[in-house]
């Protein structure tokens, strides 16, 4: 055997797969892990232990107490009709509906915002997070 050659006991690479950036030992730590999103625009909504992530599609998503509304929650703090996801050109936005306790968009309160990924929202007291996965 020549001394340019690779030893027999390195590991083959990996083609057509991306290398983890993680360690095995990182990911047995972590809490969980879950499946790549598709691309789209999400609400990561916190509800007690868990997070419920809800699919924004084109049209227009009404958030709420209401059953009436696209996405109930069920909180007191938040109004029958609290607010309003929507397209605009690109952009995704949310309007306040005429609620009570308004709309925080990362800790400044607005009657509307151009959402972009990672913003904070919070209808009442419940926190969500817009995602915007390409």
């Amino acid at each position: 055997m020549s001394t340019l050659e690779a030893p027999v006991t390195e590991s083959p690479t990996l083609v057509g797969r991306s290398l983890p950036r993680t360690s095995f030992r990182e990911r047995r730590r972590a809490a969980f892990t879950a499946s790549r999103l598709a691309p789209g625009r999400y609400l990561a909504i916190e509800d007690a232990d868990e997070v419920v992530v809800i699919a924004v599609g084109d049209d227009a998503v009404h958030l709420g107490r209401s059953m009436a509304a696209d996405v109930v929650l069920e909180h007191l703090s938040v109004s029958r009709r609290h607010a309003v996801v929507a397209r605009r050109g690109d952009a995704t936005v949310i309007l306040d509906d005429r609620s009570l306790n308004g709309i925080v968009v990362n800790g400044e309160r607005v009657r509307e915002a151009v959402l972009r990924d990672g913003d904070e929202v919070r209808l009442g007291e419940v926190v969500m997070r817009f995602l915007h996965v390409s």
